[in-house]
């Protein structure tokens, strides 16, 4: 399916799908789960993309949005997810516009769970605001950033897990790591739990920085020079994000654009 209009409604369908956005305007789509969907969501252009989606009961979605825009994107997202759904959420950037993403989750049927993940390549300006309330019981959230911040990179994530009063039996979990490639850039992680229940399960990791002293020194060991050793670990940040289609064909493919891109920024 191509998209070039304004405004749009769709329905996933059963298994796996392709939905292609090539449009010079601001694009809005409206989305719905209803049974057990795999979705590849490509972004060819676009000047700025709002996202509706709402998971129907007993709903399990996979969601891969991939960005190949050449032009600066803004994004509005908001998922409400209702009793024993299920969305996994990913989102893939290894282009070197910039984009600002705003993404809000509403666990608000009980059993209803998300992930919601991501894996960029940053050249550019490229900030997240990601939040997912659990705003009822016996609901999971968790949030998993990985980036490889490159020279001239301006990496921001704002990650929030949120439990809300009455929300008992939730769970809220959060990892965000960003490898920084250059002294020439900015990145900042901000990770954020805001739990208003007892019974509950919670916890963030965090991690920023250079590769480790001793893991180069190990691999430099092995025969490795510094920029194959950088291309390896860059590999290990961003491939686990294709592994999200279900597709074999699509999923070879991603997999061969992310190690393509990261050899010739690491390897060059």
């Amino acid at each position: 399916m191509k998209i070039s209009a304004i405004d749009n409604f769709i329905e996933f369908e059963s298994g796996y799908q392709e939905i292609e956005i090539d449009s010079k305007n601001e694009v809005n789509l409206n989305l719905k789960g209803l049974n057990k969907s795999n979705v590849f969501l490509k972004i060819v252009d676009a000047k700025k993309i709002n996202i509706n989606y709402e998971g129907l009961s007993g709903s399990d979605v996979t969601l891969l949005i991939w960005n190949e825009s050449k032009n600066d994107l803004d994004f509005i997202e908001k998922y409400k997810l209702l009793n024993d759904s299920n969305l996994k959420l990913a989102y893939g950037d290894l282009g070197a516009s910039g984009f600002i993403r705003d993404t809000f989750v509403d666990l608000s049927g009980k059993g209803s769970s998300a992930l919601v993940k991501s894996a960029s390549l940053v050249k550019s300006r490229k900030h997240y605001n990601i939040c997912v309330l659990s705003s009822v019981p016996y609901t999971s959230g968790d949030i998993e950033n990985y980036s490889v911040v490159l020279e001239n990179g301006d990496y921001k994530m704002d990650a929030t897990g949120k439990i809300a009063k009455g929300a008992y039996k939730s769970s809220s979990h959060q990892t965000s790591r960003a490898l920084c490639l250059s002294d020439k850039q900015t990145s900042f992680i901000q990770p954020n739990l805001m739990i208003d229940e007892n019974d509950v399960l919670a916890s963030h990791a965090t991690s920023l920085g250079r590769i480790d002293e001793s893991q180069m020194v190990y691999m430099q060991s092995r025969g490795l020079r510094i920029n194959e050793i950088m291309a390896l670990i860059s590999f290990g940040y961003l491939l686990p994000i294709a592994d999200m289609i279900e597709n074999d064909q699509m999923r070879d493919k991603l997999k061969q654009s992310i190690e393509s891109k990261v050899s010739n920024e690491c390897l060059m």
